[in-house]
């Protein structure tokens, strides 16, 4: 990875400078991102909506509660955080901060049937991928890109001196284990809103839902042909799934 992105990249990690016991402390570091990050999206009544998104290069991010899941967001706290900080007080101050940051889902995979499904309108909608390089280098450095943690229970926050923002974003990192084949990275921004990108070649390819209308099919094709962005459509065969664009099928396009 070219040392741009790797500082674009958002991770948890101790500082080097940090010590205990008179030693450096180890570090968490992050070697290796997908190629392509992927964004499951509805269609129906939200095309313009979800077409503008690509054609003005941004990504829009809502708040944590307006996701799905209802676990979104809890943690628990250390006991070296309740005898060291002022629990009560941050608390209040962690929520409030993560009331404010915006949140957007990307994936993994682009061939998740259960996530077309429940993500994509049932197989009506289409899923835009994103080359994470581009992506990278063309958002703000106080933008994070963020791997998503899967456990059995919450996140802990300790008694460090993280950051309050950085609280926050750890409570929105973790998830319950069963959600672990959705593969999610997540895009987190200071406050909820437009993520805004700008460089349409961050777009590398839109896949349509086999059950897309033809009405949508032809304006997305013609959006996407004047961004010189690639459209492929979805094939069933029995229980397998591939990709066709101009009568050529395409078993992996990763």
């Amino acid at each position: 990875m070219a040392d741009a992105e790797m500082a674009s990249l958002a991770f948890w990690r101790r500082p080097d400078h940090l010590v205990a016991g008179g030693f450096a402390m180890a570090t968490v570091k992050v070697y290796s991102t997908p190629l392509r990050l992927y964004r499951y999206r509805p269609l129906g009544r939200k095309l313009d909506r979800e077409l503008r998104a690509i054609t003005e290069g941004y990504i829009y991010c809502p708040k944590f509660d307006q996701l799905n899941d209802p676990m979104e967001g809890m943690h628990r706290e250390s006991l070296a955080y309740l005898l060291k900080r002022r629990p009560k007080v941050e608390r209040k101050m962690i929520a409030e901060e993560k009331a404010k940051l915006g949140i957007a889902s990307l994936s993994e995979v682009f061939d998740h049937e259960p996530m077309w499904a429940h993500y994509a309108d049932q197989f009506k909608g289409m899923v835009v991928a994103y080359s994470t390089s581009k992506l990278l280098k063309a958002l703000p450095a106080d933008f994070d890109l963020v791997r998503m943690a899967y456990n059995e229970e919450p996140p802990v926050i300790l008694g460090n001196d993280a950051s309050i923002r950085d609280r926050a974003k750890l409570t929105l990192a973790t998830k319950t284990v069963r959600w672990i084949s959705e593969r999610e990275w997540r895009l987190i921004i200071p406050e909820s809103g437009r993520a805004e990108y700008g460089d349409a070649k961050c777009v590398f390819r839109v896949y349509l839902g086999p059950r897309v209308s033809p009405a949508a099919e032809k304006k997305i094709c013609a959006a996407m042909r004047a961004l010189n962005i690639p459209v492929v459509k979805m094939e069933v065969d029995n229980y397998q799934v591939s990709f066709s664009r101009a009568g050529q099928k395409l078993k992996s396009m990763k």
